[in-house]
């Protein structure tokens, strides 16, 4: 069935829940790489930390990943967390819950491994992905219109 043009621009809540899964995997991966929301590198942990994740002797309780390189992942628990909370016909929003909601503002607010931050949600690179894939999706429902369009240039 053709859509009305005044239609065009808008989504279900099944392509919001679908954008935001991929958008939470694509901050996972991300954040997996040792980069911040902005592209630059984490800070490095310190020597004790590193030496002590880096060591298999002295494991952590439930410790998944032994690198000494920042990726904020110990147990895996907090990337984990990462998931779409809500998705309406209008947006959604992907977040965390309880203390690894804490974890990620604790590490923003010492400025040392920032995932997201209320100038920049997402990466330059995600937000490219987001654009996309909404331009693609408004495109398809152009195309789905019954109405004449015209355009006007100059």
């Amino acid at each position: 069935m053709a859509k009305p043009l005044k239609d065009v621009t808008k989504m279900k809540a099944s392509f919001w829940k679908k954008l935001g899964d991929e958008v939470a995997d694509r901050i996972q991966v991300h954040t997996k790489k040792g980069k911040d929301v902005n592209g630059a590198n984490f800070k490095r942990y310190s020597k004790n930390y590193a030496d002590a994740k880096s060591n298999p002797d002295r494991k952590f309780k439930r410790q998944t990943s032994f690198s000494k390189k920042p990726d904020l992942t110990l147990t895996g628990d907090m990337l984990r967390n990462l998931q779409t909370r809500s998705a309406t016909n209008e947006s959604v929003i992907i977040g965390w819950s309880g203390t690894n909601a804490e974890k990620v503002e604790w590490n923003a607010k010492m400025k040392e491994r920032v995932i997201t931050s209320d100038r920049r949600p997402v990466s330059k690179g995600i937000q490219k992905f987001i654009d996309k894939q909404i331009n693609v999706t408004i495109d398809r429902n152009i195309k789905a219109t019954n109405e004449t369009k015209t355009f006007v240039i100059g």
